[in-house]
């Protein structure tokens, strides 16, 4: 990086001497007093000077005070520039020292303990940089101003650089003596120079590669504490498995070197490492990957091996140096000031020829020292760390398969159990391998492509911790986004609570919710014991540890968008609450967020298929670099360490029956879930479970009673999922607080089942309950019915549950007139219907339509299955509770999911058998929605009353005065009638006798007078007085004709009930004007009797709910209606 000089001050160069100025009115004065002789004149001869002179001392101030100003300035900047320098030169000392730690900060504990054994060898056999010492390094900045330029106010220190007489001699033939260097007296050097202050870097660590291989000239006594801080550095930053110490010096001060985990290949001391010319002289070889690296110590620099690229010539205080041999050694070039123990730097020129080494500069580094004890300690904790982690001194080669009966004895020992959650879960170089999710977690990560064995991993994992812990200690939910056929064997331990797969659409969900729940339950348990974490000893025995195993992470995280933040909320407060997490991934990197990775400090890895995932992982690329065979073979470290290499053991069915045999719980264990809903419910089984509504308590015990907070009924109906309090409850509905209830619910989804089940419960609790017949004629008078009893009501009185099925389907039966009459009284019912304590309860198959009536005054519906989630969410569903595979009766209710009961009965078999079967029970007229063709009429028979004169109003009325006749029924058309005539006068000859047919029927019609005129629309609107004749005189029959026609000619105001959509149903209007419905033409006359007349009134109806007969039926009413004809409803 370049830094620029700040810029110099811009002085004005001084003004020069106005010779003209003051020549000028010298001359001029002389010329006036020629002129005038006035000696006055003379005056202004004087004063031109004068001024002249003025002028120029005042510019020359001006330009000193500008002087000054600039030179202010100048300084600022330049102090601007060294105060930026500073900062960049700490910087470079800070990213110095991380680099590497330093013997010192090892041993004393500064160190950032997550380097331990984290350094790469790199696959050429690079090793890590060792730091030789402090000093003065390059800062990677240069100066281009003025070399000689200086700092100003900046003192410099005794940094002198001393440059020795340049030779080019052979390594083996360098002098012992040099010539002293010639110090520049510091009065030479009045101020820092910038070129100083910008390109060196002080009190900097001295950094080398020890991949050239280190050597040491000097006393023994003062190079082996130098050397013991390079093996530090080295052991420290290396693993066992990938720095290996081949030999060492001998003698008592080095053997704390064989106690090293890197001693695996250690051969005998060699004395003669050096050379046997060099008593006092040590050797040490190791190799770093694929290449052997050498640290050698000698009193001569030509005892050192010629591998030794760096040398480090370490004198007296003030008098050493670093010799560097072939390539420059990164920090070789180095300064330092009045150092305890220092060293002469040395480099190599490129130039020059190999292995001649040309001194071109030379300065001292403080060094490091470390004693014997000090060596000695840190061996013996690396030994132990690395006993505990399963790298012992012995390297054996792995086994291609481990069975898991190998390592039995080892799995369930105490000594494991005893750890914490330590499993043994292969075979390492040193023997079993154990992982312990409570000292090496408190989370792990698992990592590997298809087919290395992830699943063997985990199954094996699961099956070591059951056979260490029993299943009070410790329980396992298993999460399989593979379909779950992996951790099927697992099942058949005790430990097991659980497992959730993708082939379980809602499974996922309840997890979710499961484990939020689980966080919150252990949280209330702590603070209940008054204990701070599980290990509490206030805690103890009060909550198992959870382990909870996901395969396939990504698969899950893709399917559940919020899980992946209670993950990580699982991954921070784990730990704490005793919930450990197992993901088991195909690729780290990308799908484990920084924040969960950051607590998963236990991490295995197989074979990847990238050393990007590899390294997200690890932090080394070893685990892309594993073979494909054997399968299992996978790598693991713990808090930051170096991987180690281990052999997963086999686990077999035998084995997990072993195991479970031998580990069965005591007692039940609690689960953290509770178990999806069964697809099947009775209704008597609600009674088991507490009940849950809009205004219920969650904890309601289940011997609630059967009436609600407000006083009205509560019906339970269905069971509800509550996976975020880990239980159930009952689905109560209260309808005197919830208001009406809509069920929605597609083909096949047990909404008809649904209002059977809300039947027999408001049954069962004494509450009387109208069922909506599904028949046109049916439906609509059982509407006007409870219409009738509303309207008649003062005030609330014996409750009223009125269920109503396929509402949308019924009104889709009806002609528009009727839909939008039909719909407003159903508008009436759901207004005014709790004011008389009338509760509906509504199915249909899609949430809009006719169904708004009802659900714009009612609570939440009751969402059973739909045919698509776009439907689904219309209806205000739950994104989270569309299940396409759910079952007849699962759906959802206020934002939970639900299971319908049963009735007692069983559910019938489709919501059309269901209608049809109501129909059955309920049906009081001649045919039914959908009855086939040639159905018996079920009818009440017409009975038409002798003496009456009857209007019929039909499209065809030459066919009808032919059925009547055939009948034996006087019928004419009024086309046939004089224009003065009208009842009660008998029918002109010319009319009844015109044709065969007439004097034919005529002894089966004597002393009958039963007469019928007949006209269609138009010519009743032509006959308009004879129509009004006809009505007061008898009953008016409409037949084929659609409503419009009732209200033109007869001016009826209100819609006239709806026909069945069978042949022979017919309007009827009796004199009163009551319409009702009849079945014609009738079958004979045989019986003729007084009429009775059954009016079906929009607003009333035949029959009341509950059984009471209506007005029309009672005493007094066939008197009333004794000349009009009988109808049915």
């Amino acid at each position: 990086m370049d830094i620029a000089p700040p810029p110099s001050p811009v002085l004005a160069p001084p003004p020069p001497f106005p010779v003209l100025g003051v020549a000028a009115p010298l001359v001029v004065s002389v010329a006036v007093w020629a002129v005038t002789r006035s000696p006055y004149a003379l005056l202004f001869a004087a004063l031109g000077p004068v001024v002249a002179v003025a002028g120029v001392a005042d510019q020359r101030i001006g330009g000193r005070r500008s002087a000054r100003r600039a030179r202010r300035e100048a300084r600022a900047a330049a102090e601007r520039l060294h105060a930026e320098v500073r900062t960049r030169i700490a910087a470079a000392r800070v990213l110095l020292r991380s680099r590497a730690p330093s013997a010192r900060g090892i041993l004393d504990g500064s160190a950032n303990p997550a380097l331990l054994w984290r350094a790469h060898p790199g696959g050429d056999g690079a090793a890590p940089v060792l730091v030789l010492g402090t000093g003065e390094v390059p800062s990677g900045m240069v100066w281009r101003g003025d070399p000689q330029a200086r700092v100003p106010g900046e003192a410099p220190a005794d940094r002198s650089r001393v440059r020795l007489r340049p030779r080019l001699l052979p390594l083996r033939r360098l002098p012992l003596r040099r010539s002293s260097p010639r110090r520049i007296p510091a009065a030479e050097h009045p101020a820092l120079r910038w070129a100083d202050a910008v390109g060196w870097v002080p009190d900097a660590p001295v950094l080398v590669p020890a991949a050239g291989g280190l050597g040491l000239r000097g006393a023994p006594a003062v190079v082996a504490p130098v050397l013991r801080g390079i093996v530090v550095q080295l052991v420290h930053a290396l693993p066992p498995d990938d720095l290996r110490i081949v030999s060492r010096p001998a003698g008592p001060a080095w053997d704390w070197l064989a106690r090293l985990p890197h001693a695996a290949d250690l051969r005998e001391p060699e004395p003669d490492a050096v050379g046997a010319s060099e008593p006092g002289a040590s050797c040490i070889r190791m190799r770093i990957a694929a290449r052997e690296v050498v640290l050698a110590a000698a009193h001569r620099v030509e005892a050192l091996p010629a591998a030794c690229r760096t040398v480090l010539d370490v004198g007296t205080p003030g008098a050493a140096c670093v010799l560097a041999a072939g390539t420059a050694a990164e920090g070789a070039e180095a300064r330092v000031a009045d150092p305890a123990t220092a060293a002469r730097a040395f480099d190599d020129d490129d130039g020059a020829e190999a292995g001649t080494p040309r001194l071109t500069r030379t300065g001292r580094v403080r060094l490091e020292l470390v004693s014997l004890h000090e060596a000695e300690r840190l061996a013996a904790e690396l030994a132990e760390l690395a006993r505990r982690r399963g790298l012992a001194a012995a390297r054996a080669p792995l086994p291609a398969r481990v069975p898991f009966a190998d390592l039995a004895s080892e799995a369930g020992s105490g000594t494991a159990a005893a750890r914490g959650l330590a499993a043994v879960i292969g075979v390492g170089h040193a023997g079993p391998v154990a992982v312990d999710l409570v000292a090496d977690g408190p989370h792990a990560v698992v990592a590997g492509t298809t087919g290395s064995g992830k699943s063997e991993l985990l199954v094996t994992w699961i099956a070591a911790l059951a056979a260490a812990h029993p299943p009070e200690e410790v329980t396992v939910l298993l999460v399989d986004f593979k379909g779950g056929a992996a951790f099927d064997p697992l099942l058949v331990l005790p430990h097991a609570v659980g497992l959730v797969t993708d082939l379980d659409g809602q499974g996922a969900h309840r997890a979710l919710d499961s484990l939020r729940a689980e966080v919150r339950h252990r949280e209330r348990t702590l603070r209940a014991c008054g204990a701070r974490d599980v290990d509490d000893p206030a805690a103890a025995g009060a909550l198992p540890r959870l382990v909870i195993v996901v395969d396939e992470l990504a698969a899950l995280l893709a399917d559940q968008d919020g899980l992946h933040e209670v993950v990580a909320d699982v991954a921070a407060r784990g730990r704490s609450l005793g919930m450990h997490l197992i993901l088991c991934t195909q690729r780290p990197a990308g799908v484990v967020r920084d924040s969960v990775l950051a607590n998963c400090d236990l991490r295995l890895s197989l074979r990847v298929n990238n050393e990007a995932d590899s390294r997200a992982l690890l932090g080394t690329a070893e685990a892309a670099r594993l073979a494909d065979a054997p399968v299992g073979r996978c790598l693991v470290a713990a808090h930051g360490a170096a991987a180690r290499p281990v052999q997963v053991a086999v686990t077999t069915a035998d084995d997990l029956a072993r195991i479970a045999a031998s580990r069965a719980a005591r007692a039940p264990l609690r689960r953290p879930w509770s178990d999806p809903l069964p697809p099947r419910v009775p209704l008597a089984a609600l009674a088991q479970a507490p009940q849950r509504s809009a205004t219920s308590d969650p904890e309601t015990p289940s011997t609630a009673p059967t009436t609600s907070d407000g006083g009205g009924p509560a019906i339970p109906f269905a069971l509800v999922d509550l996976p975020a309090e880990q239980r159930r409850a009952t689905a109560v509905w209260r309808p005197a607080v919830d208001g009406h209830l809509v069920v929605v619910g597609g083909t096949g989804s047990g909404r008809s089942t649904c209002l059977r089940t809300l039947g027999a419960s408001a049954r069962a609790g004494g509450v009387e309950v109208h069922e909506v017949p599904g028949d046109v004629e049916g439906c609509w008078d059982a509407v006007a019915a409870v219409v009738a009893r509303i309207r008649r009501s003062d005030g609330p009185r014996d409750r009223l549950i009125v269920l109503v099925d396929d509402l949308d389907v019924a009104v889709s039966r009806l002609a528009p007139d009727h839909q939008a009459a039909l719909l407003e009284m159903m508008a009436v019912v759901v207004r005014e219907g709790p004011h008389a304590g009338v509760a509906l309860a509504v199915t249909g198959r899609r949430a809009g339509g006719p169904l708004q009536v009802v659900a714009a005054a009612a609570g939440p519906p009751v969402l059973l299955a739909l045919p698509s989630r776009q439907e689904h969410l219309l209806a205000d569903g739950e994104p989270r509770l569309f299940d396409p595979r759910a079952t007849p009766g699962a759906g959802e209710w206020r934002g939970e999911r639900i299971q319908v009961a049963l009735p007692p009965d069983g559910p019938e078999g489709t919501a059309g058998a269901a209608g049809t079967a109501r129909t059955a029970r309920t049906a009081r007229t001649a045919g039914t929605a959908g009855a086939p063709a040639g159905a018996p009429d079920h009818a009440t028979r017409v009975a038409l009353c002798a003496g009456d004169v009857h209007a019929l109003v039909t499209p065809s009325p030459a066919l009808a005065v032919a059925g009547l006749r055939g009948l034996g029924i006087d019928a004419v058309e009024a086309s046939e009638l004089p224009s003065g005539w009208s009842p009660p006068h008998p029918f002109p000859a010319q009319a009844t006798g015109a044709g065969a047919t007439g004097s034919a029927h005529a002894p089966a019609r004597e002393g009958i007078r039963l007469r019928v005129v007949v006209a269609d629309p138009d010519a009743w609107l032509l006959r308009g007085p004879l129509l009004a004749a006809l009505r007061r005189a008898g009953s008016v029959v409409l037949e084929g004709c659609v409503p419009r026609d009732a209200r033109t000619l007869l001016r009826v105001r209100d819609v006239p009930p709806p026909l069945a959509p069978v042949p022979g149903r017919a309007w009827i209007i009796a004199p009163d004007g009551r319409t009702g419905r009849c079945s014609w033409p009738p079958a004979t006359v045989a019986g003729l009797e007084p009429a009775r007349h059954e009016p079906a009134r929009q607003g009333s109806g035949g029959q009341e709910p509950g059984g009471r007969p209506a007005a029309a039926h009672r005493p007094g009413a066939r008197a009333a209606l004794g000349r009009t004809p009988a109808v049915s409803r």
